[in-house]
């Protein structure tokens, strides 16, 4: 092609048409800036393709996270309320009773309210996100600063919810509460019938309602269980709010896909 047109300009100046030359040498310098601009507007198509693919792949990650986070919550949210009532349920029937050996099944409440259970974190596409620098790839700039809004909000959520079990939970309430209690497998484990609990709690019931009726014990029992209400209502609150947050995140990620593909 290039000795084709090369070969035209040639001929004119041959025969002594300048003008026509020069039109036509500018006629060509037109179509080669075309060109370029046509090789640029197709690899611009094609890395906008590219992106809008990627970005799509992003949204149906956090969009798998969120829903598999908003299921943690939703085991959270019945948890902590059955921890809650549980410890009410011991501290209500202390003080009609004023003994925590005439609790109903102390034992198996007070293993039970000994459970937790920690943030469930499902980060792993936002992170990647964040690291990658293709955050910008989410091109709804609202959508995207939601996003970003709720991982933070999320990260500051999990540090406070860990730092009560870790500062709280298992400095304060952890040790009176297993010090005390006998800790049989099955409370813990489920369908767990390898020992002879029978024998076990035979054995060990009279050391531990001396324990329960020894007043330091009992007050450090009873702070703890009033300690485990408030830092799981502390827990549960943010939780539930985070919990609708989520939900509305994950509505509006449902949304901008519906978009694109509709696009």
């Amino acid at each position: 092609m290039i000795k084709f047109f090369r070969k035209i300009r040639q001929q004119l100046l041959n025969e002594g048409k300048t003008s026509k030359y020069f039109r036509y040498a500018i006629g060509e310098i037109l179509l080669v800036m075309i060109g370029i601009l046509l090789a640029l507007q197709v690899n611009n198509w094609n890395e906008n393709r590219k992106n809008a693919s990627k970005e799509q792949g992003y949204l149906i990650g956090l969009q798998n996270d969120l829903e598999n986070q908003i299921e943690r919550f939703e085991v959270r949210v019945p948890f902590y309320t059955s921890i809650i009532d549980m410890s009410e349920s011991i501290l209500n029937d202390f003080t009609s009773k004023e003994s925590l050996t005439d609790v109903d099944s102390i034992n198996k409440k007070l293993s039970f309210i000994m459970y937790t259970q920690t943030y469930p974190d499902y980060s792993t596409t936002f992170n990647d996100l964040n690291t990658t620098g293709n955050i910008n790839l989410i091109s709804n700039d609202s959508l995207r600063s939601k996003i970003i809004s709720y991982y933070q909000r999320s990260e500051t959520i999990k540090n406070s919810i860990d730092n009560n079990i870790d500062n709280v939970f298992y400095e304060h309430i952890f040790p009176p509460l297993n010090a005390t209690t006998i800790n049989l497998p099955e409370n813990f484990i489920e369908n767990y019938s390898s020992v002879n609990n029978d024998l076990l709690i035979k054995k060990l019931t009279p050391y531990f309602k001396n324990n329960l009726k020894d007043p330091a014990r009992e007050f450090d029992i009873i702070n703890a269980i009033s300690l485990r209400i408030i830092i799981t209502k502390t827990n549960s609150g943010i939780t539930e709010r985070n919990l609708e947050y989520a939900k509305y995140i994950l509505e509006e990620i449902g949304n901008e896909l519906n978009n694109i593909t509709n696009d």
